[in-house]
């Protein structure tokens, strides 16, 4: 289905995408960070899967990067399962994030693509927000690099010996302005996006122990450039 607004548009599981698939049915290995990205992915996933008849599960799994990263992914798939019931779930995985990230990652594709019948990744990464809207501004250039993990690919994949399972980026021409009006027209704001959380600020002291958003981060500077708010507080 064609998602459209003023901020771009996504033909989201196009049937040159499903036709480019060695499969038409297996196990998406969707990445889930509980970030509104991530989340919307995943719960447009699910739409067209229940809305289409297709042939996929959906395998939802989480980097641990914060501690509280799998409690609110996982009331993420709960919110996504409650609205497509006919989609079935594989259970959710995580693995903790650690030093050097792209190993694990690396390492968290192969034994994914091993243990369960993966057709392809998703990767909701999206175009970076204007850099003078940044605090950070030598982070927002990396983040905005190749190099940076976001940029996974399916490059990254064929690297390991994983072939034929592309890293799918729907998003990959499209801001989080895009994802913001999507949350809006599918009356998801007051639903899904409360459940969300981006802010990646490990200091305890300015998260009250992660159950606030510091404001002051990137991925807090952008959520608020898009949606117009930071991410809810407490759970």
């Amino acid at each position: 289905m064609i998602y459209k607004n003023k901020y771009g548009k996504v033909d989201l599981l196009s049937k040159q995408f499903l036709q480019s698939l060695k499969s038409d049915k297996g196990v998406i290995g969707a990445k889930l960070s509980g970030g509104s990205d991530t989340a919307l992915l995943l719960y447009l996933l699910a739409k067209e899967i229940q809305e289409r008849n297709l042939n996929f599960s959906i395998l939802p799994y989480t980097f641990l990067d914060k501690p509280d990263r799998n409690i609110v992914a996982q009331m993420i798939i709960d919110e996504v399962k409650s609205n497509f019931p006919k989609v079935s779930f594989e259970d959710h995985v995580y693995t903790k994030l650690t030093i050097p990230y792209r190993d694990v990652w690396n390492e968290y594709a192969v034994k994914l693509s091993e243990e369960y019948n993966i057709v392809f990744f998703t990767n909701a990464v999206n175009r970076p927000p204007p850099i003078e809207i940044l605090s950070n501004k030598e982070l927002g250039k990396m983040v905005a690099s190749e190099k940076a993990l976001r940029n996974y690919n399916t490059k990254d994949l064929e690297y390991l010996g994983i072939y034929d399972t592309p890293e799918y980026k729907p998003f990959e021409h499209v801001d989080k302005r895009f994802t913001a009006q999507v949350y809006k027209d599918l009356f998801l704001l007051e639903t899904l996006f409360p459940l969300t959380r981006s802010c990646l600020n490990k200091d305890t002291e300015k998260t009250d122990y992660h159950e606030k958003p510091c404001g002051e981060c990137y991925w807090c500077e952008e959520k608020f450039w898009a949606f117009g708010q930071y991410d809810a507080i407490g759970y």
